[in-house]
């Protein structure tokens, strides 16, 4: 019986070489559930190229608005990713008789868990109650809104706020709360 080796095969792999750590994919994956500091950004890109801008904009249905916040959050070891977040309103919501009513169905509805039986002024509340957790984590004392409803999304670029980051249900980071810049993190992730 004769032996068998490897050695006419690999004195043939040897004759070329080729360095691939260039082509690395690099380990993605949801950062873990806590507090970051994040800034709010004008927009960014990803690496396929697509685009994403911090702005405010008609729905696609057009019975609504989207203000789209694009954000540049730091990690504890000093890594940073891009991310945004989309508030969905209806300009009516900020009306005074609007505004006046969800205090009310919030007051009616306080002990109901799902759905209220008034799920147009759910939506609203629900809106306003996000919204307004923004506005409050940046300490401005109104928002300002242009000619057509919509809220002016540049004033937003350039300040800081913390993040608290959760997991959807397909493993990717979503912004579920926001707080003052610092009093949630310390300067550090918390989780």
């Amino acid at each position: 019986m004769s032996e068998v080796t490897l050695d006419g095969v690999t004195t043939a792999l040897e004759s070329e070489s080729v360095n691939l750590s260039d082509f690395a994919a690099e380990p993605g994956g949801a950062w873990p559930t806590g507090w970051y500091r994040a800034s709010i950004i004008e927009g960014y890109a990803t690496p396929k190229g697509h685009q994403f801008a911090t702005f405010d904009a008609p729905s696609q249905k057009g019975d609504s608005r989207n203000l789209r916040l694009c954000f540049l959050v730091s990690g504890s070891s000093g890594n940073e990713r891009t991310m945004q977040e989309s508030f969905n309103y209806r300009p009516s919501d900020f009306s005074r008789e609007r505004l006046a009513y969800i205090k009310e169905a919030r007051i009616e509805y306080k002990d109901v868990k799902g759905r209220w039986a008034d799920a147009d002024a759910q939506r609203s509340s629900l809106a306003i109650a996000k919204i307004g957790q923004f506005q409050k984590a940046l300490g401005f004392s109104e928002l300002k809104t242009t000619t057509d409803g919509g809220v002016l999304a540049g004033v937003f670029v350039d300040q800081k706020v913390d993040v608290r980051l959760g997991v959807d249900e397909n493993g990717y980071n979503v912004v579920t709360a926001f707080a003052p810049a610092g009093t949630k993190t310390g300067g550090k992730k918390v989780a």
